[in-house]
């Protein structure tokens, strides 16, 4: 009888533990807050339960807040909660009274109740949204469970920057609207508020028009090299549908109706609008880079084409800003055009970049009509500026600093930083992180003007999600955060351990991330006194280890040149393999480290890494990003340089890149000099390219004089295209001329 009366309570007391009990919570929940909040309490306490009685307390001012806050729950737990005006444990509050920008919010978890109060709704969202990322791993899963715990904690938080975006692109690769709202989604979560929809381009349309149809039936699609047609577009439904799901997450979504250049898929259904008339036979591009068909700018039917596309958009896209690019048009088109000839005299213009100056301000006019506001790149600064325009500097910070001090409002978005589509060996995670988007040069009431920031995601090399994700991602969210969080209060390795504990949500949420950083690098350090070069590889962050193989053998982690090779190096994460091998070949050679002396100067953009870059041994890939190239740009490249004591050679030869879509040409020749004393010089030999200068594709050409000769001093002299040819999209711009290495042997 004893036993069965312990029995009897042992079950009562496990019954009783499992109703009371606390389900698992953010213990340290400061650290799973990206982007970083401006004032983060800790308290002591018991966790907030959130169970199926649970109510969410919202008046009609913030009820649309409350049902997504409700759907949220819904989808991760066994009940629904319910709404109730005036009662419940969750209390939605919009407090106008509130001090802060107007996406300012507080957080209160206690163990009775939530309080999330925002200056407006938005700011409510981003309470939300702190929340959201306060839940456990498990409520992001697939799982349902009948209780939540939440920590007790205070926040009071608001962004630095009113805007805070994301560029995607859905013209050089289509995505349809289900990958558009996934990356809606993930820019709520993270806080950002502006999605920068790129909507048209040479190659491809993306949106249906009711008054110019052969857009969307023709435009929207291209003929592909291999003969398969490709492309997609979004129906006015499709794009209500996005506005609508971004409304609800307090994000805007602005358009993008690229003008006047970028325009090739239009024109090739709607010839008329260009400067060859209708007769044209203009196809939608299927290559990339800049193309030279653009909107006749003498045509008034032009203008009347564009402001009723735009009007379809504006019917559709509430946003105050609608973004015109404006970038990368080459003028050849209006170079040769009477009608665009004729509007320069009638206008007064003194070239084609005010032309473009007055395209951009007619198209101005017209939005600001309709009571919008014109974003346009950086280049809408040449030839005049918009009376009322936004721009978005991608070149570099200038053009921000340019629009600030004429009073303008200035988005930054630098190919140096926010380029996503460029590889982790020009921008990283903790290049995105360091980036700060004001400029120091600017003077306090100067920065004012500069809005905030994008991170643009172009897709020429990005044709699926998989990798859409994995570029996007991390990178994104670093860029969240300093377009949030104030510079005092960044922290790269606090981020990037915060990260960390992000990527379970980010698996549930479908995304396929991508590496935080090229795991592990190869250098190559010059040493002009000892005429040397050190190679190895470092890798770069904790919990990093690597295998290094020099010529297939396992080999040391650094070591002086002295033979030609290819080092290879596998990073390891756990014993396991990370991220691909990364490999480069060297060319030992006679050359290798002798200081070369510049009679050309090289590009900042391209520097291969400075004066040794030709000597390292280290020879350039087919990315001419990949930090070997030395750039430069529309002129030849003269250079000499001392082997240091009379030597007898055999050769001289030298990698040029060839990518005519970028503007790289090979040179025109490739001459090497000989001299004893270094001031009389023989010409030991010419080479030409023998790929042609219309050749597409990415190429490397090898140039090479072969002479036996006894010298000390070696001059190149390298002739370069000087200006891109008539022929090409860009004719006229300066063409760009890339080398690797000066091998001699």
């Amino acid at each position: 009888m004893k036993k069965a009366f312990l029995l009897i309570l042992a079950i009562a007391f496990a019954a009783c533990s499992d109703e009371d009990a606390v389900p698992e919570y953010r213990a340290d929940a400061d650290q799973y807050l990206i982007p970083k909040v401006q004032h983060f309490e800790s308290r002591s306490g018991a966790a907030f339960i959130w169970k199926a009685k649970t109510r969410i307390q919202a008046d009609s001012n913030c009820l649309a807040e409350a049902q997504y806050l409700q759907d949220l729950i819904k989808q991760h737990s066994t009940f629904e909660p319910e709404i109730h005006a005036s009662k419940g444990e969750v209390q939605l509050v919009i407090s106008d009274e509130m001090e802060g920008p107007e996406e300012a919010y507080t957080l209160e978890i206690e163990a009775a109740k939530i309080v999330l109060k925002g200056k407006t709704k938005a700011g409510l969202m981003r309470a939300i949204q702190s929340l959201r990322q306060l839940m456990v791993d498990a409520f992001h899963d697939a799982d349902k469970r009948e209780a939540w715990a939440l920590p007790t904690l205070y926040i009071a938080d608001a962004p630095r920057f009113k805007h805070r975006g994301l560029l995607l692109d859905v013209c050089r690769h289509y995505f349809d609207k289900d990958v558009v709202k996934k990356y809606i989604d993930l820019l709520a979560l993270y806080k950002m508020n502006v999605l920068h929809l790129h909507l048209t381009e040479d190659q491809g349309w993306r949106f249906e028009s009711e008054a110019f149809p052969k857009l969307h039936q023709e435009a929207a699609y291209r003929r592909e090299e291999d003969g398969s047609r490709y492309g997609g577009y979004f129906s006015k439904q499709d794009l209500r549908e996005l506005v609508a799901f971004a409304e609800a997450r307090h994000i805007t979504i602005i358009p993008e109706l690229e003008l006047p250049g970028h325009s090739q898929a239009a024109l090739s259904a709607y010839p008329q609008f260009s400067c060859l008339g209708a007769d044209a036979n203009i196809e939608v591009a299927n290559d990339w880079g800049v193309f030279k068909e653009i909107y006749c700018a003498g045509n008034d039917s032009s203008f009347l084409f564009l402001e009723s596309i735009l009007e379809e958009l504006m019917e559709i896209f509430p946003s105050e800003y609608i973004h015109i690019g404006g970038d990368e048009a080459p003028k050849f088109r209006w170079e040769h055009c009477a009608k665009c000839q004729k509007r320069m005299a009638d206008e007064g213009l003194a070239n084609e970049h005010e032309l473009q100056s007055y395209f951009i301000k007619r198209i101005e006019s017209y939005l600001n009509s309709k009571g919008r506001k014109l974003i346009g790149w950086d280049e809408i600064l040449e030839g005049g500026l918009s009376p009322n325009a936004t721009v978005q500097s991608w070149r570099g910070m200038e053009g921000g600093i340019a629009a600030a001090r004429s009073q303008h409002q200035a988005i930054m978005s630098p190919t140096s930083h926010c380029y996503l589509d460029y590889g982790l060996h020009q921008i990283d995670l903790k290049k995105v992180y360091s980036f700060d988007p004001i400029p120091a040069e600017l003077s306090e009431q100067e920065q004012k003007f500069i809005i905030g920031g994008e991170c643009n995601m172009w897709t020429e090399h990005v044709p699926n999600e998989a990798n859409l994700d994995s570029k996007v991602n991390p990178r994104m969210q670093a860029l969240a955060e300093v377009l949030w969080t104030y510079p005092q209060k960044r922290d790269f390795r606090d981020f990037f351990q915060r990260m960390q504990k992000h990527y379970p949500m980010l698996e549930s949420l479908g995304v396929a991330y991508g590496p935080e950083m090229i795991p592990a690098e190869i250098y190559a350090d010059v040493n002009f006194d000892s005429a040397e070069v050190f190679i190895g590889s470092k890798t770069n962050f904790e919990a990093i280890d690597q295998e290094v193989y020099w010529n297939e053998k396992k080999g040391p982690w650094g070591f002086v040149l002295k033979e030609s090779g290819t080092l290879k190096v596998q990073a390891l994460k756990n014993e396991q393999p990370y991220g691909d091998t990364i490999e480069q070949e060297f060319e030992f050679h006679k050359a290798l480290a002798r200081k070369p002396q510049y009679q050309s100067e090289y590009s900042q953009w391209y520097t291969g890494g400075g004066a040794a870059a030709l000597v390292n041994g280290r020879l350039g890939s087919l990315n001419f990003r990949d930090g070997q190239w030395q750039g430069f740009s529309g002129q030849d490249i003269e250079l000499w340089l001392d082997l240091g004591e009379l030597k007898e050679i055999n050769s001289v030869s030298s990698n040029f890149y060839h990518y005519n879509n970028a503007w790289i040409f090979v040179p025109r020749s490739y001459k090497v000099y000989a001299s004893q004393d270094g001031k009389s010089w023989r010409l030991i030999g010419e080479s030409q390219a023998q790929i042609q200068a219309k050749q597409r594709g990415q190429h490397i050409e090898h140039l090479e004089v072969k002479s036996k000769t006894q010298t000390r001093f070696i001059k190149l002299v390298v002739e370069s295209q000087g200006r891109v040819p008539d022929w090409h999209e860009a004719a006229g711009a300066e063409a760009w001329l890339f080398m690797d290495e000066i091998i001699v042997q």
